[in-house]
């Protein structure tokens, strides 16, 4: 059994989903809306939403979408994604990368090493926590 983080975006995800990549690198791949059978009925705007996005490498597992159901998309504050990383440059060059034009909510310490945390808000509000090695 395995459970990976399923992010839903409005309308932005590849967007998303290539700043992801950025971060963590990995091999990403995109379904659209209009790549589905009866895909053609929908107007070409909707076409280009993304059914289903993958960002896979050594160690993350993301995966996202466009589509939100009826409801629709609101952020919150009940999920956040965990980050454990050992060497302190990737801790670090991961955790700016992230903050680039989101908000941070505990910034790296020097001590971050020795188990305290850092979190914050990337630019697509969602909330990363990291940690040191856990």
């Amino acid at each position: 059994m395995a459970i990976y983080p399923f992010l839903t975006f409005n309308g932005n995800c590849r967007e998303a989903m290539r700043f992801y990549q950025s971060c963590f690198g990995g091999e990403l791949h995109f379904t659209y809306l209009g790549d589905t059978p009866g895909g053609r009925q929908f107007p070409p705007e909707i076409r280009q939403l993304v059914l289903h996005a993958s960002l896979v490498s050594e160690h993350v597992r993301l995966f996202a979408s466009d589509l939100g159901g009826e409801e629709g998309v609101a952020s919150g504050n009940s999920i956040s994604l965990w980050i454990s990383i050992t060497a302190p440059r990737q801790l670090k060059t991961v955790f700016q990368k992230l903050a680039k034009e989101g908000e941070v909510t505990a910034p790296l310490s020097p001590g971050v090493l020795k188990g305290q945390w850092a979190t914050l808000t990337d630019r697509y509000a969602v909330q990363w926590i990291f940690s040191a090695g856990n």
